[in-house]
């Protein structure tokens, strides 16, 4: 990243490759240990504001000085960026053929495509979210801001040359002066590069006004935009084009350096502990991501005079990686994913993060050595450049396309004998989909009778676990069924309002739901018990697992973010077994089931495991289950507790994902049909329990109120 430095036209500048080194450093350790350095995905935008410094300085003095050229300025780009890149890419393909399940292969082909095509950023803005799940899987995630930078290369040029232009229009005119007149030239030369310096600093201004406001809305209305695309990041690189046209003499900067550059480096601190996805109570792109290109910014600015930081970022160790930073930065990323596959982990521990780290910088430095400098020095005119730059993405780009159908190739990729086993059906026989007002719903008449009670299963995607189980014991029980799952939205009570990051469409959708719930579902006479199945992990705290940002969002009655998510969902959850209970109705909760997190080394085999002969991994891991699924398991027990709320524990149903050797998860946290007819006898039990115990309470109940009766005549 952040390779556009180093031209024959400006000065080299050690402390610039030192802030190199903080950037990718930052975003290494970030993909290691979110946790440790939860702000060090910032590290991109320090390589922005870099990018924009040098840009801006290579075009402004070849352009002051009559010697810049299109075409050497887009061949320059060419050798810096693309030699490294396609070499990643060409590196990386055998491994994802070999290793990656259908799914990810198929999207790491397609976003290896559009790497090629410097337009990652596009496609990630439509299949994933940077910080997704453990980051997605995808081992190309991190080409997304090389596309960025792509088209900052291509446009950048193009807006400062065509602000020069209209500056020598009003300056010099059409017409030139003639040759007996040299110093009124030289003078008004001078003058036209000094006022076309304040022309694009002000239409730096602009610009990054408005795209600084694009980012700050699509923040919240549409944050995989805000987060992935040049317009809504173009601010970043006008920070360090801002400095680049107005340095500062030394004599006159001299005085506060030494403050300034300290101050870029507290800011860079603090970005990188204290800023995380959401900060100050909404996304880190309204102004958690001010702070780093500030910082960046400060540093660059005072980098020339002599300053304790300045001998901080220009030391060796900070300069050698800072050279290396691009191939560091390129290769880091697929050998964490590769890793994380290959041994079926989420998380890495310091041993294995050692390797990672020796294996990227061995990788780096040779890259740099054998790909980057000899392509950087090469003589090639900028016809031959263009000629072969396109036709390696030609080649790449088909290439890719042409693999991504091999998915589930079986030359690749075997699936396990008991993994293709059929699925039953998920909706049961007798269960027929409704629509009201937009919200589609199942009623289930299994009971044969006409004024059979209900049961109502509500929830969000992980309701229809439990569907297969209920109706299975209702029709044996002489009741009927009404299940409302509704993807993504918590079943409560209440003006309730949500903002999710995970899918777009689970605030419309719940807006529609939670008024059917409570005025169609909990109002209905013949329901008597509502059983309430969603997702804990997720609601409870917003964050859900292998994410340590939140990702789901209550919203108050004027849009605010809900800071005090816990509480706001506890106290919610507690008003909706209370109005529930305030209709006569009996609620139970049923908790999530376990998180599984090896489902793809329980279904694939693929080719390069076979040949490291690695076992099958078909069982829960109690660590995983213990660090990402405890304490949302904790929540729902301790409420079950002080509320007195009966719960159904699917845990004591399912001691293995597997069921008769099949496998039976779809996903981490979902099971798919087979899991749902593998609970069917455990819950049937457990139904069988809890009415015991609720006619035994209600004995109980009935009895006292007799004694009280009998001891009231007595007086």
């Amino acid at each position: 990243m952040g390779k556009g430095a180093g031209s024959a036209t400006i000065d080299y500048r050690p402390d610039i490759d030192g802030l190199r080194a903080v950037a990718v450093l930052s975003v290494f350790a970030f993909h290691l240990f979110p946790e440790r350095l939860p702000g060090g995905f910032l590290g991109v935008d320090i390589f922005f504001v870099i990018s924009g410094y040098l840009i801006t300085s290579i075009i402004v003095r070849e352009n002051r000085r009559g010697i810049f050229s299109f075409s050497r300025f887009y061949a320059r780009r060419i050798k810096r960026i693309f030699p490294a890149l396609f070499f990643v890419l060409l590196v990386s393909a055998p491994i994802g053929i070999l290793l990656l399940i259908p799914e990810t292969y198929t999207n790491f082909m397609a976003s290896a495509r559009y790497a090629a095509g410097q337009l990652a950023n596009f496609f990630f803005s439509r299949e994933v979210g940077y910080f997704e799940e453990g980051f997605s899987g995808q081992p190309l995630l991190h080409t997304w801001s090389l596309g960025v930078e792509e088209q900052f290369y291509l446009c950048w040029p193009l807006f400062i040359v065509f602000c020069f232009w209209l500056v020598r229009r009003q300056v010099v005119g059409p017409r030139s002066f003639p040759a007996a007149d040299p110093q009124r030239r030289t003078d008004t030369i001078e003058q036209s590069a000094f006022t076309g310096r304040r022309f694009i600093f002000g239409a730096f201004l602009v610009l990054a006004v408005v795209s600084f406001v694009a980012c700050f809305i699509l923040a919240e209305r549409d944050p995989q935009q805000a987060f992935y695309m040049f317009y809504s990041r173009a601010w970043e690189f006008c920070v360090g084009g801002a400095v680049a046209l107005f340095p500062a003499t030394a004599a006159r900067r001299s005085a506060l350096a030494g403050w300034v550059a300290t101050a870029g480096l507290v800011l860079l601190g603090y970005s990188f502990l204290q800023v995380n996805q959401d900060y100050l109570g909404g996304s880190f792109l309204r102004f958690g991501v001010l702070l780093p290109c500030l910082g960046a910014a400060f540093l660059i600015w005072a980098g020339t005079v002599a300053s304790p930081a300045n001998r901080l970022l220009a030391g060796p160790v900070p300069v050698a990686i800072g050279k290396i930073s691009y191939s560091l930065y390129l290769f880091h990323w697929p050998i964490i994913i590769f890793y994380k596959v290959a041994f079926d982990r989420h998380e890495i521990q310091p041993v294995p993060a050692l390797i990672i780290v020796a294996a990227s910088l061995i990788l780096a430095t040779l890259s740099y050595f054998l790909v980057e400098q000899p392509a950087r020095k090469s003589r090639w005119p900028d016809k031959r450049v263009f000629a072969v730059g396109l036709l390696v993405i030609a080649v790449f780009a088909s290439s890719f396309k042409l693999l991504e159908k091999y998915g589930q190739a079986s030359w690749r990729i075997t699936a396990y004998a008991e993994a293709a086993a059929r699925e039953p059906k998920r909706v049961p026989a007798g269960c027929h989909q409704m629509e009201m007002d937009g919200v589609h719903y199942l009623d289930c008449d299994v009971s044969g009778r006409d004024d059979a009670p209900k049961i109502a299963l509500v929830g969000d995607s992980h309701a229809p676990h439990y569907l297969p189980a209920l109706v299975s014991w209702a029709e044996e029980n002489g009741y009927d069924v009404i299940f409302l799952g509704v993807a993504g939205c918590p079943m409560l009570l209440g003006d309730v309002r949500i903002d999710s990051t995970i899918d777009a469409e689970h605030e419309e959708q719940c807006s529609a739901a939670l008024p059917f719930f409570a005025e169609q579902v909990v109002t209905d006479p013949a329901v008597e018990m509502v059983l309430i199945a969603q997702r804990f992990d997720l609601f409870y705290d917003g964050k859900g697992y292998l994410n340590t940002n939140r990702r789901y969002f209550f919203k108050d009655e004027s849009g605010g973010v809900i800071r005090e998510h816990t509480e706001y969902f506890r106290d919610r959850l507690a008003e909706t077994v209370a109005g529930i209970r305030a209709l006569g109705k009996e609620v139970v909760l049923l908790k999530q089931v376990p998180l599984f997190g090896s489902i793809d080394a329980c279904v694939w085999e693929p080719r390069l495991k076979s040949m490291l002969s690695r076992e099958r991994l078909c069982q829960y891991d109690p660590s995983f289950i213990e660090k990402w699924q405890r304490p949302s398991i904790t929540f729902v027990e301790e409420f079950a507790r002080s509320h007195q709320v009966p719960v159904i524990d699917p845990f004591a149903c399912l001691s293995s994902p597997l069921h008769g050797g099949v496998n039976i998860y779809g996903n981490i946290d979902h099971l798919n049909a087979h899991g749902f007819v593998a609970l069917i006898p455990c819950i049937s039990r457990e139904m069988d329990v809890l009415l015991e115990n609720l006619a035994g309470s209600e004995s109980r109940q009935q009895s006292t109120a007799e004694t009280m009766r009998t001891d009231d005549a007595g007086y």
